[in-house]
């Protein structure tokens, strides 16, 4: 295809929706409560409650919902939009059930050709509430991140405090992005000690949460009582054997190593016990995004290198994305180095579970390849990693809401709520697969039906194909100043 399609039309659902005689999955007590009807009326569910109880006003659009289940609308807590994301990414979203997101890569500065500033994704999500996109809320948008003195080095031209190499440096980074209006100051792996403990107090004393990587130089325990979100699961493993304390004194020096199969042989339950322990009584949330980790230990089989979803993602994007893997595999192609990438994944997932099972909050975000597709599968990674259906499911819905307060307006499906709802043909709780089973999502009250769901999807698959969506990318390709 050559020219890139019209943009699509938003759903609009005027009339009030009825959604009769289903199965809701009530995800606060994972149970399931049959014979429900739920109507919608003005983006909100109006009523919900078995069908008896429940009035239908006169010229309603009926959705029969023997057989279904009606879940809440699922949240994607790690992802990344960028810049071209409105011709590609932002409806793949809606089709695969995705209402909200959570942005975690901010624009180095404004104009930058790869990454959407906080404005563009206010904007997006405004136009998606008010019916004239096709895409999610981007609930929230992360500064650039802060990454130590290497940054200026990639960035070039942008104000020396990005380089967060002092106290006062780390402050004035809060300060610029907070007058960007983003909501969260991403920190990443070498932001130094003293300017990391500077940058969580600015960022509180002017309302701003902390989240991102565990910084190379700081414990996870440090970490867990100054942030409102860790990122990856990798960083367990990093904190619970015996050389943790030194690797974490090696940090921004050629000695820090990242050595998989020691982490995984000399890992400490006890020591993962106290990092689970500080999450626990700090309510920092854990955002595993287990994909990346598989997509690392099997780097080199035809399950990563052939997975279906690229039939969504451009092949300039995929390019890069191949160089990753291929990146990944040159460091170290040998048996044992494999062995020890998919151990460490394995050992990652275990964590997740007892994390879960000590009582740390984890959230379902994705940090991987196809938006909205992905977050079925990260719910998969979290059942394997030991959490049951029913508290998967809860990591992308109500768990998310929590995260920022909204669980008044979303997370169940309950009368009061936003009307972001998903209809499934399975049972989910018991079989997480089953979120995958998408026959009907309604967006802040709007219906889209199976038809106009094999429509977004067909959209996305030819745009990503697209010569002229190619020209656009790969220009902004050639503008992106680094690899972030």
């Amino acid at each position: 295809m050559l020219w890139p399609l019209p943009p699509l039309t938003a759903a609009r659902t005027a009339a009030p929706l009825a959604i009769v005689d289903v199965t809701v999955v009530d995800v606060a007590a994972a149970a399931l409560r049959a014979g429900q009807t739920v109507l919608v009326e003005g983006g909100r569910i109006a009523a919900a409650g078995p069908a008896a109880s429940v009035t239908l006003p006169a010229g309603a659009t009926v959705v029969d919902g023997r057989g279904r289940f009606l879940i809440p609308a699922l949240w994607d807590m790690h992802a990344h939009v960028y810049a071209f994301a409105p011709l590609i990414d932002l409806p793949l979203y809606v089709a695969y059930g995705v209402t909200n997101v959570r942005d975690m890569q901010g624009c180095p500065q404004a104009g930058d050709p790869f990454i959407a500033c906080a404005a563009d994704k206010r904007r997006w999500s405004d136009e998606a509430v008010a019916g004239t996109r096709v895409g999610p809320r981007i609930v929230s948008s992360t500064s650039f991140m802060a990454n130590g003195p290497g940054v200026l080095r990639q960035l070039g031209d942008v104000p020396a405090f990005y380089g967060t190499a002092t106290a006062d440096e780390a402050r004035a980074f809060v300060r610029h992005f907070a007058a960007q209006r983003v909501e969260e100051i991403k920190v990443y792996d070498r932001v130094p000690r003293e300017p990391y403990f500077a940058l969580v107090d600015e960022a509180r004393r002017l309302g701003l949460r902390v989240v991102g990587h565990r910084p190379h130089a700081v414990s996870a325990i440090e970490a867990a009582q100054h942030q409102q979100s860790l990122e990856h699961a990798r960083f367990l493993l990093h904190e619970s054997f015996p050389g943790a304390r030194a690797l974490r004194a090696a940090a921004g020096t050629p000695q820090w190593h990242e050595d998989r199969r020691r982490m995984v042989d000399e890992h400490d339950p006890a020591m993962a016990a106290g990092i689970f322990d500080a999450m626990r009584r700090a309510g920092t949330y854990y955002v595993p995004t287990h994909l990346t980790r598989w997509a690392d230990a099997y780097a080199d089989e035809a399950r990563v290198r052939e997975d279906p979803v690229l039939r969504y993602v451009h092949p300039l994007v995929e390019w890069q994305w191949r160089e990753d893997l291929d990146a990944t595999l040159a460091r170290d192609p040998s048996p044992e180095a494999r062995a020890a990438y998919r151990a460490f994944y394995e050992k990652g997932l275990a964590l997740t579970g007892a994390a879960h099972r000590a009582g740390v909050k984890v959230l379902a975000g994705t940090d991987y390849l196809a938006a909205g597709a992905d977050l079925h599968r990260e719910l998969q990674q979290l059942v394997l990693g030991g959490l049951t259906p029913a508290a998967a499911l809860r990591a992308a819905t109500l768990t998310a809401a929590e995260y920022y307060g909204l669980q008044d307006d979303y997370g169940t499906v309950e009368a009061g709520k936003v009307a972001d709802l998903v209809l499934l043909t399975g049972n989910p709780l018991s079989d997480i697969a089953h979120t995958a089973r998408i026959d009907v999502v309604v967006f802040n009250g709007n219906l889209y039906d199976r038809a106009a769901l094999d429509g977004v999807q067909d959209h996305v698959e030819r745009q990503a194909r697209s010569v002229a969506v190619a020209c656009k990318i790969l220009w902004r390709f050639i503008r992106h100043p680094v690899s972030y």
